[in-house]
This record gives C-alpha cells, structure tokens and sequence, in this order.
C-alpha cells in the first residue's frame, strides 16, 4: 500500500498577469517574420490569468548565456525546492531525519552533483538517505515520480519517501527566439516547486495509489522537449500536441483501466496535469467526458499556468485541500511529456 502524507508549493513572490506578458510578447516579436497580432489571442485562450515568474518581465527581454541561465536555475530551484520540501515534512507530521528516500525531479537546468546532493544537506536528510533523480521528463516528471512513489513504497513499505518537483521555466525563455512554439510556451510557463510525502502507512482523508501505467509513442521525438543553443534552452513544442492526445490518449487509457478490472464510469476524478487549456480539452475529447472534470486542474491553469513537472502536484494538494470527496472513490492522475510520453496511476481516496 502507498498513500500520500502531504503536498506542498512553493512560488516565486513575483506574479505577473497575462496581459502584461501578452504586450511584452507583442514587443519581443514585432521585428519577427510571425504574424504576431494572429497569434496575440492565444494569451486569452490558455484561460491563465497570472503566473508566478522569478524575474522582472524585463529581464526576460534581454539575451542571456545559458551559463548565466544555467547558474539562476541551481540557485533558484534549489531555494524553492527546499522550502516546498521542508513544508510537506512538516504538514505530514514529520521530521527530516524521518525521510528515507528523496526523488527530485526536474528538467529546466543541469547540475552534478544532482540538486538532491544539495537538499540533502539542506534540509538535514539522513546521510544515509536513497536518491532517486529524475531528469528530462518535463511535464510527464510530476505524475511519473509519483508512480515511483508508490512503486518503492510497496517495495519499503516502512520507510518514507520524499518527492520534490521543480522547475524554473521561465528563465529559459530566449528572445532571440522568433519562432511560433517560443510564443505559445511564454503564454504558458511559470516557476514553482512543489513536494510530497508519500510512505505505506494509512493516512485518512487523503489519497492511496494504486497502480500506473507508461507509454511512450513511436516516432514522437519533435514533439515536445528541449534544444540546446548558446543563449540557453530552446523549446520545442509541436502545434499537433492537442491533436496527438485527441487521437491516441483514448486507447492508453482505456487499456489501462481494462488491466486493471476498472470501468470508465468508475473514474470520479481526473487530476490531470494541465498542459494549457487546449490540452484539457484535448483530453475531454479523446476521453468523450466533459471539462468540468478537470476541474482542479483548470484552477491551478488559471492562477499559477504550467509550471511543469510540479504542477500536477498543485493540482493533488487543490484536490486533497477542497475535501470533496468520500472514502472508495477512484480516480486518476496523468500527464503528457517529451518522448512523446504518458504516465497514468490508478488511486483511489481514504
């Protein structure tokens, strides 16, 4: 058995609204071959209203190195994760010394050692703790780790993990970058961490995982992810994103709940990592449900936009903080990412 003890976020004090970043764009890429007013409407449509950002919306205008770019994220993410993961110990009653297994992920910066290396003494974890660093799965990072969770909590039943995500996306942005997929990730990311506690022991009024699923499409590899430039990291994002979930979500899912003896009506929640809005609603059309499923997840959308990996986090503790639910219930959480790739865990509520 695996349950989850605690969530908890931490963000940048800095926000930013989306018509701020909506001008900024339209500055950024006046001077460029893209037909900016055709696009402007996107900042509207991702349904975002603010975002937690590390920087002041002018830094982003300026050309970095990805050595300077590189260098914030170890400090900034290392700060975040530390407080977000200090938080949940805390919330599940906790001490640091009581955390056996630590799993960071992340996918917006690089460093060795691994930032795990860093919490460790950070947070005053046990020497002997176990690592488990997850690198470059971008959005698919957070639902991935939680499944690794729940898979080394069965596996150690007596001892308790600790899972931080953080990512600080937004440092990532490049201006010099004219390119359409460079316009929809800045109407898009945010900067964030969030922590778990996840251990074999019962926790009422929370969330039991189950079991989980991965899937990674063929020929999908420019779908979604990084490239390295000298001026930092440059996104790759596939305008098709929405259409591939529309088009193949449908039998992944359907094929999980059928190996695991679950009906499609049993499903009460979708704690789904919210990609953008056209993700979500990708996701109601391949799965012929209505949006108002993803409730939660177009909550955290709108107040905090897509952190990556971390944001699904923000969803569970959204999910677990309303209480609207009873004990049995079962529901799933999900999310997309490079590879083109697809985590999908079974939990069901306590």
């Amino acid at each position: 058995m695996s349950y989850i003890h605690s969530v908890a976020r931490e963000v940048p004090v800095s926000t930013v609204k989306q018509e701020e970043v909506r001008e900024f764009a339209k500055t950024i890429f006046k001077n460029s071959n893209l037909d900016v007013d055709k696009y402007l409407p996107v900042f509207e449509n991702s349904k975002i209203k603010s975002r937690p950002v590390l920087m002041d919306i002018s830094w982003y205008g300026e050309t970095k190195s990805f050595k300077e770019k590189n260098e914030l994220f170890v400090v900034h993410a290392t700060a975040m994760a530390e407080k977000s993961a200090r938080l949940a110990i805390e919330k599940a009653g906790m001490l640091p010394s009581d955390i056996d297994i630590i799993i960071v992920v992340t996918s917006s910066g690089f460093v060795t050692p691994t930032l795990d290396a860093s919490l460790i003494d950070l947070l005053g974890l046990s020497t002997d703790v176990k690592r488990v660093p997850i690198i470059g799965l971008g959005c698919a990072g957070g639902a991935n780790s939680i499944a690794r969770a729940g898979e080394l909590s069965q596996l150690y039943p007596n001892k308790n993990i600790l899972v931080i995500t953080v990512e600080t996306c937004t440092l990532t942005f490049r201006p010099a970058d004219k390119r359409k997929s460079n316009l929809i990730a800045l109407s898009l990311f945010s900067d964030g961490s969030s922590s778990m506690v996840v251990s074999g022991k019962k926790k009422e009024k929370s969330i039991q995982i189950k079991t989980n699923a991965s899937r990674k499409w063929r020929n999908s590899l420019d779908v979604m992810g990084w490239e390295i430039e000298m001026d930092g990291l440059q996104v790759v994002f596939d305008k098709s994103i929405p259409g591939l979930i529309t088009k193949n979500f449908r039998d992944f899912y359907m094929k999980f709940l059928k190996e695991n003896n679950v009906e499609k009506d049993q499903i009460k929640h979708h704690l789904f990592h919210p990609g953008g809005a056209k993700v979500i609603e990708a996701f109601a059309n391949s799965l012929e449900i209505s949006e108002d499923n993803f409730y939660y997840s177009m909550k955290v959308l709108q107040e905090f936009g897509n952190i990556s990996s971390p944001t699904i986090f923000f969803v569970i503790e959204e999910f677990l903080k309303g209480q609207n639910f009873s004990s049995g219930e079962l529901g799933l959480f999900s999310a997309m990412g490079p590879g083109f790739s697809s985590d999908i865990i079974l939990f069901t509520t306590t």
